[in-house]
């Protein structure tokens, strides 16, 4: 922050007495100024509970102000490329997480907060790895998720309709029959205008309990490969849900989509942790709960899909990295855990939280049988990634238009251009 320099012979003026001239003088000082640490994320379905975050943090820090803006998801990305090329990037930047940080690392906008930011050491690796540089191996960003995925569903409408949590994917599918029955769509979801990441995400959700839990590990050392049979079976399994999918599902996009579950026109949505608290903040009177997509099998362990969402990081070109890192500080606290747990309703980057959502609560019991969410930690760390092959095909899978082994293939040949087993 900058400070005013005072005359000197102003303040000892050659008329009037030494003390009358000081007191003038300093009189007409102006107040200091509070350090602005401009912060810029995605989130902006977060921003109201994020504001509250951060109002706590200036009550405890008078000499910081924190300035988040946001941008929607879909323009992010490429405003803070942008921004960060040119220069005129925030002190702080959510970044997102694996291969899309990379480039930014690779290109030296940030710095590595391993030593500045010692409360990184309280995180689990799952929280850390996607904050971390692919070569160095240093910590760019300050993680605060490590989402699942699961079926999130309306408990009065199941209860309206007498269906229960279904234990197999035979039950499963006999309650979409039932809830079409009665009119209402079983399944939200959509893939218009940019969309496809929440079919994506689909895949994500009933992936795991059909290729199982060592799956990942596999595809890594190279033992397995998106052809692999089993992955071929998680696509074609999430192919079968077209029929509970809305009329027109391809032109429907993510929030339109949301807004169906919400509004209580549609009984489930296959989505993330982060939903949680977005969807309590459009609708408090909403009832629901979430719970893994079922396997064949009525007494098989359910898997989950688990990652880490993003982190923050600090600018390297920041004017401002003494409080931009106090912030930083701030944010992989305990504290902020426990806010952002109980303001958003996701899992945060830190296990020492008092849940006190139910929802959370399961979430969390569900993430004790996780796997790592296969196209994101495994397959977005260069181009072409496994997600823009999916996405890009994965509407074409679901109208029948390919087969799920020519979109598997297709995949696989995109990887194979970079991806180098783990040996």
């Amino acid at each position: 922050m900058s400070m005013l320099s005072i005359d000197r012979r102003a303040a000892l003026g050659l008329i009037g007495g030494l003390a009358a001239a000081c007191a003038g003088a300093f009189t007409t000082l102006p107040a200091r100024a509070d350090s602005t640490v401009t912060l810029w994320s995605w989130r902006t379905e977060d921003e109201a509970a994020m504001r509250r975050i951060f109002d706590a943090f200036e009550a405890k820090n008078p000499g910081i102000k924190v300035n988040i803006q946001f941008t929607p998801d879909a323009d992010y990305q490429n405003r803070l490329s942008t921004a960060l090329r040119g220069g005129r990037g925030p002190d702080i930047a959510q970044l997102k997480a694996y291969g899309e940080l990379q480039p930014f690392v690779d290109a030296g906008y940030l710095d590595a907060l391993d030593d500045s930011v010692p409360e990184l050491k309280n995180m689990a690796d799952a929280a850390l790895g996607g904050a971390r540089g692919r070569t160095d191996g240093k910590v760019y960003g300050v993680p605060y998720s490590v989402p699942m995925m699961g079926v999130f569903y309306n408990q009065d409408i199941f209860a309206a309709q007498g269906i229960e949590i279904p234990k197999t994917y035979k039950d499963f599918v006999a309650a979409c029959d039932k809830l079409k029955a009665a009119g209402i769509t079983p399944i939200a979801t959509g893939g218009a205008n940019g969309s496809a990441w929440e079919l994506e995400i689909g895949v994500g959700v009933v992936g795991p309990t059909v290729y199982g839990p060592g799956f990942y590990d596999e595809m890594m050392t190279g033992k397995a490969t998106f052809e692999d049979p089993r992955y071929v079976a998680a696509l074609k399994r999430f192919a079968e849900l077209k029929p509970y999918f809305p009329d027109g599902f391809a032109g429907i996009d993510y929030t339109t989509a949301t807004q169906q579950f919400i509004g209580g026109k549609a009984a489930m949505f296959l989505g993330g942790s982060f939903e949680n608290g977005s969807f309590k903040a459009q609708n408090p009177k909403l009832k629901f709960s979430i719970f893994p997509f079922p396997a064949d099998d009525a007494g098989a362990k359910l898997y989950t899909s688990a990652f880490s969402d993003g982190s923050y990081g600090l600018v390297s070109e920041s004017a401002n990295k003494e409080a931009a890192t106090k912030v930083l500080g701030f944010m992989a606290s305990a504290e902020f855990a426990q806010m952002f747990a109980d303001e958003l309703g996701w899992p945060p980057a830190r296990t020492d939280v008092t849940v006190k959502d139910p929802v959370l609560a399961q979430m969390m019991e569900m993430s004790k049988n996780s796997t790592p969410y296969l196209t994101l930690v495994g397959f977005r760390w260069q181009s072409p990634t496994a997600s823009s092959v999916l996405q890009a095909e994965i509407i074409d899978m679901v109208e029948g238009n390919i087969a799920p082994e020519k979109l598997a293939a297709d995949m696989q040949a995109a990887v194979a251009t970079w991806f180098k087993p783990k040996q």
